[in-house]
This record gives structure tokens, sequence and C-alpha cells, in this order.
């Protein structure tokens, strides 16, 4: 039988899903292509390229999916601290003032419940404001050193966590001399790791990597964006929107005409 006839049969048959016989080209990308050129170009860069793209804004003025995760990690630890520090400081407030007031003559209920919530009230703030930017500059530290070694590297791995964990705990403890810096850097890549070995192997058991998480966090972040941006447009274009308004009256509809101007009176600035 002629084999052209035998190639043209198995092409057209079921076999040619099981059985690994090739007789086009269509699965091979062509080197000349945008795909390959652009595969080429990432091979070509060097750590400082990446870190170079990291630190920049687009074309857009928006900065980076890796530096978006710092920004992001910086907030949700800053917010963490804020509502933890609060509450650990004022949480034996009322206790407190009880045993402070016990002989205190108040003229009645009233002002020593306000008495009361004043000392919440200041007690919740010192805390919130000691912890939190505390946690939030610790927290957007750790991502950042990550991160960056992370870009610089090309790949992620128990490095950059056991490295971003020792800087940041040493200077956390910085004020503790270098004793409290080397058991603050111990401490911090005993942790980082931790959390390192964590993160890795739940992005390992879920097939993704950090690279997918960050770009999913920056495609929300625009979304988020075009929805808020979408939502005002459509308030903007109510006949009852108060600038628009405001517009039609002094200048005219969509600045059609500018008779209203040439209708107001002169304002006499003479004295």
């Amino acid at each position: 039988m002629n084999p052209i006839i035998i190639k043209r049969f198995l092409n057209k048959s079921y076999l040619c899903g099981i059985l690994p016989f090739a007789t086009n080209d269509l699965d091979k990308v062509s080197k000349d292509s945008k795909t390959a050129k652009s595969l080429i170009a990432n091979h070509n860069e060097t750590g400082w390229d990446r870190l170079y793209m990291m630190f920049s804004l687009d074309e857009f003025g928006v900065s980076s999916p890796e530096l978006h995760s710092v920004f992001q990690s910086g907030f949700l630890g800053t917010t963490l601290g804020v509502i933890m520090g609060g509450i650990y400081r004022s949480r034996n407030t009322y206790r407190n003032f009880i045993e402070r007031n016990q002989a205190t003559v108040f003229r009645d209920h009233l002002e020593a419940k306000k008495k009361l919530q004043d000392q919440v009230t200041i007690n919740f703030g010192k805390g919130a404001f000691y912890w939190g930017w505390r946690l939030g500059l610790f927290t957007s530290t750790y991502v950042l050193i990550t991160t960056s070694i992370s870009v610089y590297r090309g790949k992620s791995s128990i490095l950059e966590y056991l490295a971003a964990g020792c800087i940041t705990g040493s200077c956390f403890k910085m004020n503790m001399g270098v004793k409290g810096m080397v058991v603050g850097g111990l401490l911090g890549s005993a942790l980082g790791g931790l959390a390192g070995g964590l993160s890795l192997a739940i992005l390992n058991i879920t097939g993704t990597s950090m690279d997918d998480v960050r770009y999913w966090q920056y495609k929300w972040k625009q979304e988020r964006v075009k929805q808020e941006q979408k939502t005002f447009k459509t308030y903007e274009e109510r006949k009852d929107f108060p600038l628009l308004k405001h517009h039609n009256e002094k200048i005219g509809p969509a600045g059609e005409t500018l008779t209203a101007l040439d209708s107001e009176p002169a304002v006499n600035t003479s004295h």
C-alpha cells in the first residue's frame, strides 16, 4: 500500500489521539513569532532589569504588580496593628478606672461614664499608633525584601524568606544593641522560613506561583478601578448631577452656547 495513503488515513482516524504519529508542524512555534521573541527577550533580561521594571510605573502611571503587593501588605499590617494594638491597650482601662477612682466623687453617673469613655478612647489611640506603624513597617519591609530577591533571581524559593526574616528581625531589634539584633535576626529567620515553607507548600499543592498571585491581585485592582470609573461615569450622565447642573446653568448644555455668560450683568469694580 502507498505510504502516502496510510499517512492520510492515520491523519483522519481516531488513532492520532493515542498514537505518537506527527504529520505536521502546527504545534511548533516559529522563532520569528511575537511569542517567541518576547520569551527570548525575557531570557535576556538581567536581575537589575527586572528590579528596575518592578520599581517603575507603566505608561498609565500604575505601579507594577510586585510593588502593588508590597503596598497591600503594608496596609493590611497597619490595619491589623491598629486593631490589635488598640484592643490590647484599652482592654484593662475599665478595671484600672474603677480601681483608681474608688474614692472619687462624681456629680452623676454620666460624668463617670464620660471620664471612662475618654480613657478608653485615649488608650485605644495610643495602642493603635504604637503597634500600627510598627506592624505596617515590619510587614511591608518583609514583603519588599522577599519580592525584590525573588524578582532579581527570577524565581521563588525559601532563600528570600530566610533573608527577609533575618534582615527585618535584626532591624526591628536594633534599639537593643548587637545582641538584640542577633537574636532578632535568628528569630526572624526561623519565622520567615516557616512562613515561606508554608507559602511555597500551598502554592505547590494548588499548582500556582507567586507571579500568578501577584498577577491576579493586579488584575483585581484594575477591575475594581474600572467598575469605579464606570459607576462614576453613569452618575455623571444623570441629569441631576450637581456639577453638570451647575455647568448647564452657567455655560449652557454641554458647552454649546455662551448666552448665559453674555446675559450676566458686568461687575463694577470701580470704587
